[in-house]
């Protein structure tokens, strides 16, 4: 996974408006026993939805 940072902007669709472009506004890091995850929270620039979604540390 490449190091995303709040205030990033990243390719991903809004599940509201389909906007192409979401704005990272939060990533929380989850410990497992064997891996590390995070959930990524985005808001869409262009209708404000906010999302998330869990992605694998080396992913």
């Amino acid at each position: 996974m490449s190091e995303l940072k709040v205030g990033q902007s990243i390719m991903e669709r809004c599940t509201s408006c389909y906007h192409n472009v979401l704005k990272v506004i939060k990533v929380v890091p989850k410990e497992f026993e064997d891996k590390t995850a995070y959930v990524v929270w985005t808001q869409c620039p262009q209708c404000g939805n906010n999302d998330h979604q869990l992605t694998q540390k080396d992913a």
